[in-house]
C-alpha cells in the first residue's frame, strides 16, 4: 500500500513539475519574460527620500547614449539638488524656479543646452534654479516646491513644466513603478501619488514601490503572477468609486488638483505661478485642461514640441538640443508679451 502511495505521490509531482514546465515555456515564448532589471540609471544619480521618493546626488554624471546614433551627454547637480545653470555668480535676489521631470531637467542633454540655462544667459538680472528631476510628476514637483519654499526660498517666478506621462505618475501606475524599478540600478522605486477622498479633495499618500517577488529573475510564471498583483493594487488607485457606484479614472482630477495647489503656495509667496507644456504636440491632451486653466486663472504656456525627428533624441523618448533651444524662444516670447521679466 505504502509502495502504491509513494508511487502516486511521484506521479502528481512530477505531473505539476512537467505542467508548470510547459506553463513556463509557453509564458516564455508567447507571453512574459523572467523580470530582467536594465539599469539604465548608470552610473546612480538619484538616493532615497522619505517624502519624494528620491532626489539627486551632487556630482557630475556622464551617461552613454540609449542609441548607437545618439551622443554621451552630462549632467551636474548642485549641492542643493537643482542641476547647474551656471548661475553662482548672480547677484540680484530675484529667481525664477523651475519644477518638473526630466523634460524640465534636461535629461539627454548637456548642462550648457538645456532651456533654463540659456534662459539664465538671457536673463543675467535673475538666479534661474532648475529643479527638475527624471521621473518627477505633479505630485513630486509640487511637494518639492513645498520644501524648497520652507527653505525661505521666495521666486518671483515658479514654473512647472508638464507632459501628459506625469498624470500616470501621480496616481503610481503599475506600468510607471514598474518600468521605473525595471530601469533603475537601485531596485524598487518609490513614489509618492495622490488620490480623491470621499469629499473629492486631494490627498497626498507617502511613497509606494513595485512589489516584488522572489525567484522573479528565474521563472516567467513569477514575473506575470507578481504583475497581476501590482496591476490589481494599481487599480485601487487608478479608479475612485463615486457613491452612485460609478468608477471614474482620477488621474487628470488628481493632476489638476495639484496644479492648483501649485499656484495657491506661490500666490501665498506672491510669485507668479506658470504651467508650460513641454511635450510632444498632440501628446498632452487640450481638451482635459483648456478650460480648466481659464476658469481658475492659471497661465498656461503650449511650447510643445512639433513631432519631427530633427528634435528628438534617437532612440529615445526626450527632446534633444535643438527641442530646447524651442522652449527657450518659446518662453522668451510669453515673457515679451506679457512683460514678466
Amino acid at each position: 500500500m505504502k509502495i502504491r502511495l509513494y508511487k502516486k505521490v511521484i506521479t502528481i509531482l512530477i505531473s505539476i513539475v512537467v505542467t508548470l514546465g510547459i506553463v513556463e515555456i509557453v509564458l516564455r515564448i508567447f507571453v512574459i519574460k523572467p523580470w530582467e532589471n536594465l539599469k539604465v540609471e548608470d552610473p546612480l544619480i538619484n538616493k532615497r527620500d522619505p517624502v519624494l521618493g528620491w532626489k539627486a546626488k551632487e556630482g557630475t554624471y556622464n551617461f552613454l547614449p540609449m542609441h548607437k546614433s545618439g551622443n554621451n551627454f552630462s549632467l551636474t547637480i548642485k549641492q542643493n539638488g537643482e542641476r547647474e545653470n551656471d548661475n553662482t555668480d548672480v547677484k540680484n535676489k530675484n529667481e525664477i524656479l523651475l519644477i518638473g521631470g526630466s523634460f524640465t531637467q534636461g535629461w539627454g542633454v548637456n548642462d550648457n543646452e538645456t532651456f533654463s540655462f540659456k534662459l539664465q544667459k538671457k536673463y543675467k538680472d535673475y538666479k534661474i534654479n532648475n529643479f527638475g528631476q527624471a521621473g518627477y510628476g505633479s505630485i513630486q514637483s509640487y511637494l518639492l516646491l513645498k520644501e524648497q519654499i520652507s527653505k525661505a526660498m521666495a521666486p518671483k517666478l515658479i514654473i512647472y513644466g508638464i507632459i501628459q506621462h506625469h498624470e500616470y505618475r501621480n496616481i503610481a501606475h503599475e506600468g510607471w513603478l514598474r518600468m521605473m524599478s525595471q530601469y533603475s540600478s537601485r531596485g524598487s522605486v518609490y513614489t509618492p501619488y495622490g488620490s480623491l477622498n470621499k469629499e473629492n479633495n486631494l490627498i497626498i499618500h507617502s511613497p509606494i514601490g513595485y512589489s516584488t517577488f522572489p525567484l522573479r529573475e528565474k521563472f516567467s510564471v513569477i514575473t506575470l503572477i507578481e504583475k497581476v498583483y501590482n496591476k490589481l493594487q494599481s487599480k485601487k488607485r487608478v479608479y475612485k468609486r463615486l457613491e452612485t457606484g460609478e468608477r471614474i479614472k482620477q488621474q487628470v482630477i488628481v493632476t489638476k488638483k495639484t496644479i492648483i495647489a501649485m499656484k495657491e503656495i506661490s500666490e501665498k509667496i506672491d510669485a507668479n505661478f506658470i504651467v508650460v507644456n513641454l511635450d510632444w504636440a498632440g501628446s498632452l491632451k487640450k481638451e482635459n485642461y483648456k478650460n480648466f486653466f481659464k476658469k481658475n486663472k492659471i497661465n498656461f504656456v503650449n511650447c510643445a514640441v512639433p513631432l519631427d525627428k530633427k528634435f528628438a533624441i534617437p532612440g529615445d523618448y526626450h527632446t534633444n538640443k535643438e527641442a530646447h533651444t524651442f522652449y527657450k524662444n518659446c518662453l522668451v516670447n510669453y515673457f515679451d508679451k506679457q512683460k514678466l521679466l
